[in-house]
């Protein structure tokens, strides 16, 4: 009898150490892939601020419009997503009133395709980031590393 229970308590004592070491596993394969995937998008956020920094000084220094003067001397990346949002706006409106056939816009031009390559692929990662924080163990995982969405930069259509 009292080997009986010995002999179940061992099985139970064992199931519960294996499972133990199952979640263990699997909790460091997901905050891994969570790192990951921040890292990703922690990236290729930072490569845009700068694109948006290089194009705002361009912009500035050869047509000095007015708008652009307020952004000169802010850190991009310390402004709030609509700020950043409203300052997307501002540039789009300059850039389209600056001469596209000229010699002197052609960088200007080159960093324009390049922030608008840099938001095209920084909002696709940031979708795919903000998707997999809502599924089941990525969930509870990011509340508990206290993880955020990121905003995208294009209209929702």
């Amino acid at each position: 009898m009292i080997l009986s229970f010995m002999s179940i308590f061992l099985d139970i004592a064992i199931f519960i150490g294996v499972l133990l070491v199952i979640i263990a596993v699997a909790s460091f394969f997901i905050v891994r892939d969570l790192q990951t995937e921040y890292k990703k998008v922690f990236r290729i956020n930072s490569k845009f601020e700068i694109e948006l920094r290089k194009l705002v000084n361009l912009l500035f220094k050869f047509h000095e419009h007015s708008k652009l003067e307020s952004y000169t001397n802010v850190v991009i990346k310390q402004l709030s997503h609509e700020e950043k949002r409203n300052l997307l706006k501002i540039i789009d409106e300059v850039y389209q009133t600056i001469d596209l056939e000229a010699d002197d816009n052609k960088y200007i031009i080159e960093t324009y395709q390049n922030l608008e390559e840099l938001r095209r692929v920084r909002d696709s990662k940031v979708i795919v980031f903000n998707q997999k924080l809502t599924y089941f163990p990525f969930n509870i995982y990011s509340k508990i590393m206290k993880i955020e969405n990121y905003h995208t930069f294009m209209d929702k259509q």
